[in-house]
């Protein structure tokens, strides 16, 4: 006779959104971006990854039926840099082979052999985001310092025609704006799927400190490619007819934001909706959001690094329902990171489902 092994949901006393996790699989990265934290605050960068047995540990096939996405992509560092990357993702993926897989890198550095054991474990369910800002190594290497285009160019053509779908995701800068279309001509002729542009918010119109003796930020688009609404803006072109196959997240996410409502301090707060995703650096801390998971406000994030919230050392049902998330939801008005990222009048349908 056979039997059946009935699955057992963990314990969730906070109504984490569960579905959507964003890991920092890696904090090493080959790049040297000037406007990343790991050169802005090199004193506070702790290099670190997690590995296979930590996802084998913590992601068991009870976990892993719960969750509908898992985004790979760095706060510090870029996820194709973590030594079990690829045995990371086989895992994941013959435990549950719908799941969405987004992976966001350079792209620099790794031969085709290893995109293309990345595609075998991977399907139409899953899209892989290659950071290009540049067309060349020239122009490239302008932001993405220490990029290897040659090899960025390889693993392209690798993945291009497999499964996942693929994108180039750019960044406008003073340097790309006029050659955007060019940027996205070069798309089509790789064959990838989406193209998509951010317009960011860290340049010198928002934030004095990127601005020279003369007023002037070397990096700073027109101001009508600048964001300037506290988060980045971003347009995304479909190039072909290929779509993520059965995104339950997209769904999944606007049930989230229906579902909950602004706080009496004018708080929708996006960690509720599962909009970015539960957080885990590289060394295994749980955070909400990687807003508040960054380390320019160290005072703020440094508070989430105690034992208790060390998925590595209590196990993630534990730091899920840990009493610190109490005083944390009383609180989190007071946040920065929370007043200028989740205030109620900035969030919409749109802002609230878009990652």
């Amino acid at each position: 006779m056979q039997t059946f092994l009935k699955s057992v949901e963990m314990l969730n006393k906070f109504n984490w959104p569960l579905w959507h996790w964003h890991i920092e699989v890696s904090s090493i990265c080959t790049l040297k971006c000037p406007r990343c934290p790991r050169n802005e605050l090199p004193e506070t960068l702790v290099q670190d990854q997690l590995r296979l047995d930590f996802f084998k540990n913590s992601f068991t096939k009870d976990v892993i039926r719960q969750i509908e996405r898992i985004s790979f992509c760095g706060d510090d560092g870029d996820p194709i840099y973590a030594k079990e990357f690829l045995e990371i993702i086989q895992y994941l993926k013959q435990v549950k082979p719908t799941m969405n897989i987004l992976i966001i890198t350079n792209g620099s550095y790794k031969k085709s052999e290893w995109w293309k054991k990345l595609v075998s474990y991977l399907n139409e369910h899953d899209e892989i985001h290659f950071s290009l800002d540049g067309w060349d190594q020239k122009s490239n290497q302008k932001y993405r310092v220490n990029c290897d285009w040659e090899s960025i160019i390889t693993g392209i053509k690798t993945v291009v025609g497999h499964a996942p779908t693929i994108t180039w995701a750019g960044i406008v800068f003073s340097f790309n704006e006029h050659n955007i279309n060019m940027m996205k001509g070069m798309a089509i002729g790789l064959g990838m799927d989406k193209f998509q542009i951010t317009q960011s918010t860290k340049f010198g119109y928002n934030y004095d400190h990127y601005n020279d003796s003369e007023g002037r930020d070397m990096y700073e688009p027109s101001i009508d490619n600048i964001s300037t609404q506290g988060r980045f803006d971003r347009k995304i072109f479909h190039l072909t007819n290929k779509r993520v196959k059965q995104d339950k997240a997209i769904q999944t996410n606007l049930d989230h934001f229906q579902s909950v409502h602004a706080t009496e301090t004018g708080i929708v707060p996006l960690c509720m909706i599962g909009t970015k995703g539960l957080y885990i650096n590289s060394q295994g801390y749980f955070l909400p959001c990687c807003w508040v998971g960054n380390r320019y406000n160290f005072k703020t994030y440094s508070k989430f690094l105690i034992d208790d919230l060390n998925i590595y050392k209590n196990g993630i049902e534990n730091v899920l329902n840990n009493d610190f998330w109490e005083e944390f939801f009383e609180n989190f008005h007071n946040l920065m990171e929370c007043k200028t990222k989740c205030a109620a009048h900035l969030v919409n349908k749109e802002y609230a489902t878009n990652w």
